[in-house]
């Protein structure tokens, strides 16, 4: 039986290699290790106060919209930083129907701010169950508004909703069927009138109404008379039509103020004439 020699080369050689290879898998074994020991401080700090939220910012809108707001963000103080969605808080402030659009970030290192631009109510319109609803100028249906006058009455005969910026709004007469969020549409043209009326012609003004089955817009004057616009065009000149109207003519007795025609402007009193 013949012995094998090994060159002691070799055999010195052999060994480097093991070692070398024994030494290049403890050093990946550390630096995972050390990646798995950052990542598990990362993750417990992240967690304790340092890193929580202890103050929610929100900009844009009345103080006392402000619970709504951080309720449908679904945030709120104590919630860890990292782990934040704030895109569907995002999402979800913005599909409020009193909201035009929202932003939501984190300031770092512990503020979540919400920005809000909200929408603007235009007008008071009917809606159902002898509700009325609040519309901003492009339709927008954003909140319900007071019942109509006198459904609200206070035991005293007072309206608790006089001298309130929704008393203040202008009417239209246009009834609205839908759900809060929803356009209405019906009421595009008399929207129109409303975006156009100055200060000193809304004074006069107690409601914009709409022909049923027409596309003809009246408004109704404090007073009892009524002026006749027609259809949603010329809109400008229709009121200057009728400001002149009411600036210069004797207003004894008027019925109605006809500037279907502005460059024609008609007025009807009562004959004879009883104030």
């Amino acid at each position: 039986m013949s012995t094998v020699t090994v060159d002691p080369r070799m055999k010195a050689r052999r060994v480097a290699v093991l070692r070398a290879e024994g030494r290049r898998r403890l050093r990946i074994l550390l630096v995972a290790l050390g990646v798995v020991l950052a990542a598990a401080a990362a993750w417990g700090v992240s967690l304790t106060p340092l890193l929580d939220v202890d103050r929610m910012a929100v900009s844009g809108i009345d103080p006392a919209n402000r619970a709504e707001i951080l309720e449908s963000s679904k945030l709120s103080v104590g919630m860890p930083m990292v782990f934040l969605d704030v895109d569907d808080a995002q999402r979800s402030i913005a599909a409020l129907p009193w909201v035009r659009s929202a932003r939501v970030w984190r300031d770092w290192p512990a503020t979540v701010r919400i920005a809000v631009d909200p929408r603007v109510p235009a007008a008071v319109v009917p809606a159902m169950g002898g509700r009325t609803a609040l519309i901003d100028a492009y339709g927008y249906a954003i909140g319900w508004g007071p019942r109509p006058a006198g459904l609200d009455a206070q035991a005293d005969g007072s309206d608790p909703t006089a001298g309130s910026p929704v008393a203040a709004l202008p009417h239209v007469s246009v009834p609205f069927s839908g759900q809060l969020g929803d356009i209405h549409t019906a009421a595009d043209g008399p929207l129109a009138v409303v975006a156009a009326m100055p200060d000193d012609l809304r004074a006069w003004v107690r409601a914009v109404t709409l022909e049923e089955g027409q596309n003809r817009i009246g408004l109704e004057l404090i007073g009892g008379a009524t002026a006749s616009l027609g259809d949603p065009i010329l809109i400008d000149d229709k009121i200057s039509a009728l400001r002149a109207v009411l600036a210069t003519a004797d207003l004894e007795c008027i019925t109605t103020i006809d500037v279907t025609m502005p460059d024609l402007a008609t007025v009807t009193r009562h004959h004879p004439c009883q104030p």
